[in-house]
């Protein structure tokens, strides 16, 4: 390996500097309004929302979940509508007694309606790539029609 020389090294941190001011400033101008950042990555083809998951849960201590062809139960989005399911980026996935397992796309949805509609309900959450539960979102809406 070679030994890199101080400005050397100095270049390289300010070009990748740069290379992130560049990536903020085309993510600033493309965001939607209360859209995460990551949206657009996965939107561009820059990030897997797989690879942003499995990263997510192995960082998170939260287990992974891959929903590649599940079957939302219509009766769980009696608990989690579909509106804030889509909105979070969440899916409900088992009801097992008063422990309600959903996936999300990322940490911290906000599930504060359904906390507040069912107070003795535990939420459990795991973490699952967001084209999964986007796509387990969209058969439960079509299957629903």
């Amino acid at each position: 390996m070679t030994e890199r020389r101080p400005a050397e090294l100095l270049a390289l941190q300010r070009e990748r500097e740069l290379e992130g001011e560049a990536l903020r400033a085309a993510l600033a101008g493309r965001a939607r309004p209360g859209e995460r950042p990551e949206e657009t990555l996965f939107d561009l083809g820059l990030l897997s929302s797989r690879d942003f998951a499995l990263e997510l849960a192995a960082r998170s201590g939260l287990p992974f979940l891959g929903l590649r062809g599940f079957l939302v139960d219509e009766r769980l989005l009696l608990y989690v509508p579909h509106a804030l399911a889509l909105a979070e980026r969440v899916c409900p996935i088992v009801m097992v007694g008063d422990s309600l397992k959903v996936a999300t796309a990322y940490l911290e949805p906000d599930l504060d309606s359904v906390r507040s509609r069912f107070p003795h309900l535990d939420i459990e959450l795991v973490v699952a790539p967001r084209d999964e539960i986007l796509e387990a979102l969209s058969d439960a809406a079509a299957a629903v029609r």
